[in-house]
């Protein structure tokens, strides 16, 4: 996913935060394999990255302009910046499906895993859903229709890309946020998920919110 975040950024001159999750990084040893580089190369949008370079400051022209725009067009420019990041989720599922090439992964936005009828669906993000999928698992060999959700492209949102992972059967969705956010009426993932399937028409399913992981309980 390190490879998707890079590429995108270069292709769609985007910013992107790639995260690490910290329990991997602190609570796991796994083997790993790297990807060759030659296979990487070949998915580099070479005009893009010179593009890029060719913009930022060094000697030949040490000057940068547009960093500072006026009340009276600012506005215009926050919401014209909507044009750009509405293309950044197909390009990262572009990438995402040439890294899966290479890796034989199946990376997508938004991974479903779980019973392909399943009524009552999770949502998360991060290391639980390695804990999420034997509980799946689990509840689905004892008779429950159950799946879970692993969100890889927090932002931009995509609201399409989401509500075709989920199932058409799904009734009851739960939102496990990793954050408090004091005062608001929900987490930031609970409040995407509620407003993603409003948007695509899906009201009929019950969502609820939930909180977990902080310092690690």
């Amino acid at each position: 996913l390190g490879a998707v975040a890079h590429l995108s950024a270069i292709h769609e001159k985007y910013a992107f935060m790639h995260c690490f999750d910290g329990f991997r990084t602190s609570h796991e040893m796994q083997r790993i394999e790297t990807l060759d580089y030659e296979d990487l190369r070949g998915l580099v949008d070479y005009d893009a990255l010179k593009a890029f370079r060719a913009q930022a400051l060094n000697p030949e022209h040490p000057t940068n302009r547009g960093n500072n725009v006026n009340p009276d067009i600012y506005f215009q420019c926050k919401e014209g910046a909507n044009v750009k990041s509405a293309t950044v989720p197909e390009t990262v599922q572009h990438y995402m499906d040439e890294i899966n090439k290479l890796t034989g992964r199946d990376y997508k936005l938004f991974n479903y895993y779980g019973a392909p009828d399943a009524e009552e669906v999770i949502v998360v993000m991060c290391s639980a859903s390695e804990a999420l999928k034997e509980t799946v698992n689990y509840l689905n060999q004892n008779g429950r229709k159950v799946g879970m959700v692993q969100i890889h492209l927090y932002r931009p949102f995509s609201v399409k890309h989401f509500s075709d992972a989920i199932p058409a059967t799904c009734k009851k969705i739960a939102v496990l946020d990793r954050s408090k956010e004091v005062g608001s009426v929900g987490e930031p993932v609970y409040l995407d998920v509620c407003t993603a399937l409003n948007q695509a028409g899906r009201t009929d399913i019950q969502i609820v919110g939930g909180r977990y992981g902080l310092s690690s309980k």
